[in-house]
């Protein structure tokens, strides 16, 4: 059977959960109906370009399975489900309005709250770990947002008491952690390390033009004559032969 990494995904979610399946190829995607009577149907890219397709593929045959009924709101399931932790160019990150649901707070207090921190740590910190968004609401509206990386909701949080919060720390630990194996669990995988070859062959290619390119002497243009110029010497020079006769 033909394979890819978003089907290699899925259909590991299907097995885990115990829930039959069968697989349709087309030319670009493949359908994997699943259920006890193949009721179900789930798409995914037969050549996906991200590589971080397949881990947005395990995410959403999750949900898929939950809402079905399949397997159990639970553990790490929830967590995933109440999206704590996102994928933001191949990082986990997490966001300002969600912390402030989840921790019951004002939108505003926990802006302050990274605002203050952001003040405190520095621009290097600052940088690599919150990035200002726009958040639109369910009426339209448009907030300023963050988002922020592990360490970034760590300094945020850390002031954040009473047992509600520590519980829903702890329920941001793990979804980071999950997050992070099954990065390492993606990267690791043959696909991706055939992508990586081939990116990095192909910037070696260039490198290598490159280098021809200005090894190469540089060919100067034979200067332009203008043919006017040319027949003012030739008469310049049948006048000199008269007067010299």
């Amino acid at each position: 059977m033909k394979r890819s990494p978003t089907l290699d995904a899925a259909t590991a979610e299907l097995d885990a959960a115990n829930v039959p399946y069968d697989v349709e190829w087309t030319k670009t995607h493949v359908h994997i109906r699943y259920g006890e009577d193949l009721q179900h149907k789930h798409v995914v890219s037969a050549t996906p370009r991200d590589r971080r397709a397949p881990l947005k593929e395990r995410a959403a045959i999750r949900r898929e399975l939950q809402a079905k009924g399949y397997i159990e709101r639970g553990g790490d399931i929830i967590i995933k489900d109440v999206a704590l932790v996102d994928l933001k160019d191949g990082e986990a990150r997490c966001f300002s309005y969600n912390i402030a649901e989840h921790f019951g707070k004002a939108h505003k207090d926990v802006l302050r709250a990274i605002d203050k921190v952001r003040t405190d740590c520095g621009p290097e910190f600052d940088q690599r770990n919150f990035a200002p968004i726009d958040y639109v609401d369910a009426k339209g509206r448009k907030y300023r947002a963050y988002s922020m990386t592990r360490d970034g909701f760590s300094l945020v949080v850390m002031g954040f008491t009473g047992s509600a919060a520590t519980q829903w720390k702890i329920k941001y630990i793990d979804a980071f952690n999950a997050m992070a194996s099954e990065l390492a669990a993606i990267s690791d995988s043959p696909e991706v390390s055939r992508l990586s070859g081939e990116v990095d062959a192909m910037a070696s290619m260039l490198a290598d033009m490159e280098t021809r390119l200005e090894a190469q002497p540089v060919q100067r243009k034979t200067p332009f004559i203008r043919p006017s110029l040319t027949r003012q010497q030739r008469k310049d020079a049948r006048a000199a032969r008269r007067v010299s006769a």
